[in-house]
């Protein structure tokens, strides 16, 4: 799939193609932090929109009243059919629900630029109201597509997939538990809606602000409380009033970015998620940064902490007094443990803060055994550690080393990608520029150019230094 951004910040006109593992690197202020955080509202946003039936009604009006072709039974007809049945089918073919999802998705982005883009970023409407995203596909819709089981109520669930010739719904759960006609009709239409949208990932983010996230976030809650507090003991006033306490309390809790607001209430989670297991858990990924960091992380009570494995100076700290490193990766570490899905997006910016260059090429391979795992990945970046380690992997990719040959090079586990599975750009000028592919990999120039110059430099200095040492 591509998105295409225009509009927003420094990006004037910009399209992304997502891959396994996509990268974005490019100098400051070039438009990666807009592109990925509107990216991550549209995906996280889309699906909870009340607007999906009206999108689905949009749809019908575009086919003159008539959802597709053979057998078309509106939502309504279906909604009865499931009732009685427990089912209700519409054969459809690939062709048709491939032009409804390019329809449906039109819609959603239109809606989103529109209506939610200026609030994922926590700036003003006027400020991005010209700014405008827009999804498209490049291959038909899917020969199949999963069940997708969507909760309708504590006792029940409706399922939809797609068998190659007609969608199912399929109401499963208690038969004693009834539901309402409207409310069943309202999950017919939203199941339909993430059946079609049914490859848009799932995102979960890592902001650069993760590292201050760890530090405050206790000092945020204590805030909040106390002006929630505050706001019991007076009296609603009016909330246009930019001296009462309604204004004051939307200006403290609205100057972060949606992605930042869900970093942040991650973070606070831990203490709850802990119980959960990742599915990606058995692959015990959360080992690696054990060993970059020479230490693990627990939570005790609420409040989590960094302990050192290192024989020499052995440590039990509150994670606010660990190195910035530790704090960075923190959330990453409880990510791979409790929270990864085999749906997700992650998103993460800048991986590389507070690394050295040892552990940058680690977190790479890291980052390569998620993408192996099944797991989408998008990073930013500014480091070329980063770029040329991918760039080796992708090379791994092309020769096919056995496990010996493999270890000759210096990779005891196999982490080769594969060209097509990575995606790379540039930001600049207002847009993404594609980063080349040949036999050595990627060409990354925003890198490839900072370190010509910097060589150049060093060979003439050093040409001079030598002409003194031979002079004198």
């Amino acid at each position: 799939m591509n998105f295409r951004f225009r509009g927003i910040g420094p990006i004037d006109d910009a399209e992304l193609e997502l891959g396994r593992l996509t990268v974005i690197a490019g100098r400051n202020n070039t438009g990666k932090t807009y592109l990925t955080y509107t990216l991550y509202g549209f995906l996280k946003q889309w699906m909870g929109w009340p607007g999906i039936g009206g999108a689905l009604a949009r749809l019908a009006v575009s086919r003159n009243g008539r959802l597709g072709e053979s057998d078309d039974i509106d939502v309504p007809s279906l909604t009865t059919a499931l009732s009685r049945e427990g089912n209700a089918r519409r054969r459809v073919s690939r062709a048709t629900l491939s032009e409804e999802r390019i329809t449906i998705g039109a819609t959603l982005s239109r809606d989103f630029s529109t209506t939610r883009l200026a609030h994922v970023l926590s700036a003003s409407p006027n400020d991005f109201e010209n700014s405008r995203l827009s999804i498209e596909w490049d291959e038909p819709f899917p020969a199949r597509v999963s069940r997708r089981k969507i909760p309708v109520t504590e006792e029940r669930s409706l399922s939809i997939e797609f068998d190659g010739s007609q969608v199912i719904w399929s109401l499963t759960g208690s038969p004693k538990a009834s539901v309402r006609h409207i409310d069943l009709e309202h999950f017919v239409s939203f199941a339909y809606v993430s059946l079609l949208m049914s490859d848009l990932p799932s995102p979960f983010v890592l902001t650069a602000e993760r590292f201050g996230i760890s530090l405050f976030y206790r000092e945020l809650d204590f805030t909040k409380n106390q002006l929630v507090e505050l706001l019991q003991k007076l009296r609603e006033g009016d909330r246009t009033d930019r001296h009462g306490p309604f204004w004051i309390i939307d200006r403290t809790m609205s100057r972060y970015a949606n992605p930042i607001k869900d970093n942040i209430d991650y973070t606070r989670s831990l203490p709850d998620i802990r119980r959960n297991e990742s599915d990606i858990l058995d692959a015990r990924l959360h080992d690696d940064i054990r060993k970059m960091m020479d230490g693990y992380y627990t939570i005790s009570g609420n409040e989590v902490r960094f302990a050192s494995r290192r024989r020499a100076s052995r440590f039990n700290l509150p994670l606010h007094q660990a190195s910035s490193s530790a704090r960075g990766l923190s959330d990453f570490y409880f990510y791979l443990q409790h929270a990864a899905h085999d749906d997700h997006l992650l998103v993460v910016d800048e991986p590389e803060s507070h690394l050295d260059t040892e552990n940058q090429i680690a977190l790479t391979h890291l980052l390569a055994k998620i993408v192996k795992r099944g797991i989408r990945v998008l990073i930013t970046t500014h480091s070329d550690y980063i770029a040329k380690e991918i760039n080796n992997l992708l090379m791994l990719g092309r020769l096919n080393l056995n496990e010996e040959a493999r270890r000759a090079v210096g990779y005891r586990d196999d982490l080769a990608l594969e060209d097509h599975q990575v995606r790379a750009y540039v930001a600049g000028d207002g847009g993404l520029h594609p980063c080349g592919v040949n036999a050595y990999g990627l060409d990354f120039p925003v890198f490839e150019r900072t370190i010509e110059s910097i060589n150049r430099r060093a060979q003439r200095i050093s040409a001079k230094v030598l002409e003194r040492e031979e002079a004198g």
